[in-house]
């Protein structure tokens, strides 16, 4: 995989991404909403970049995170993630992580719309999921803008860090997208 938007490149992870990505995924702040634990263990940040740097393919039932870098200078500010249904491979699920010191730059709202339009239109994908932790206004805020419905609230429905949270879910349909792209 390599996309590039106007500042950013969306690409595999290299083993040079290590520091970057141990950095970001040790953050408090960047963690908090997701569903690693902390400390996040170097090991577990070289066999994840072991695991996802070769891949070239999305596969079913199977996540792939796509790194988020910066096209000036490569480096490596956040990733990317997908998941194709077991079930139903015409659906698919997203979800992404930034450092926090590039919040509020929109970054994501640049880079999801390149992953978007090769799910919709080069595999085909009928409709893309995400969902995020409802205190997490800026995931949510930017799902909307990218187009993405909120279907659903639930409260109180997953674990972390020993305290249930409640979550949004959100959908795109390809046809919601091609009208709203013009396609």
């Amino acid at each position: 995989m390599y996309l590039h938007t106007t500042r950013l490149i969306l690409r595999n992870f290299i083993e040079s991404d290590l520091e970057n990505f141990l950095a970001y995924r040790n953050d408090p702040e960047v963690a908090k909403y997701q569903g690693w634990g902390l400390p996040y263990p170097r090991e577990k940040g070289e066999a994840f970049i072991s695991s996802m740097k070769d891949r070239i393919a999305l596969k079913e039932n199977d996540w792939i995170q796509f790194a988020v870098a910066l096209k000036e200078t490569d480096e490596l500010i956040g990733d990317l993630g997908c998941y194709i249904k077991k079930d139903d491979i015409r659906q698919a699920r997203i979800g992404f992580s930034l450092a926090a010191k590039y919040w509020r730059r929109g970054y994501v709202s640049e880079v999801v719309p390149y992953l978007l339009k090769y799910l919709f239109e080069d595999m085909d994908i009928h409709r893309v999921a995400a969902d995020c932790d409802v205190e997490n206004i800026a995931s949510y805020r930017t799902l909307e803008k990218l187009g993405f419905r909120r279907e659903a609230h639930f409260v109180e429905s997953y674990l972390v860090n020993g305290i249930y949270a409640s979550e949004y879910h959100y959908a795109l349909l390809q046809r919601e997208w091609r009208e709203r792209s013009g396609k």
